[in-house]
C-alpha cells in the first residue's frame, strides 16, 4: 500500500460516495464510504483480515485569485 493509495479519491463499492474505508479479504478488497462500513460492519468485521480507514475527506476547490479577478 502506497501514500496514493490512501489519498486519491475512491468510489464506494455500495453507491457512488467517496470510500473512507478499504476492507481487505481473504476473497479480495472492498472499498465503502462511512453509511455502508455502519450498515455493514457486523459482516465486514468478521469476514475482513484488515480494515484500512482512507483518512481522505472530499474537498472543495479552491478558486485561484486570478481566477476570481480575470
Amino acid at each position: 500500500m502506497t501514500l496514493t493509495d490512501l489519498t486519491e479519491w475512491i468510489k464506494c463499492d455500495s453507491c457512488s460516495a467517496q470510500a473512507l474505508y478499504l476492507t481487505k479479504g481473504t476473497s479480495g478488497d472492498l472499498y465503502f464510504c462511512g453509511h455502508h462500513r455502519n450498515k455493514y460492519s457486523k459482516t465486514l468485521d468478521s469476514w475482513a483480515f484488515e480494515i484500512v480507514e482512507l483518512d481522505r475527506k472530499e474537498e472543495i476547490p479552491l478558486i485561484e485569485k486570478e481566477e476570481i479577478n480575470g
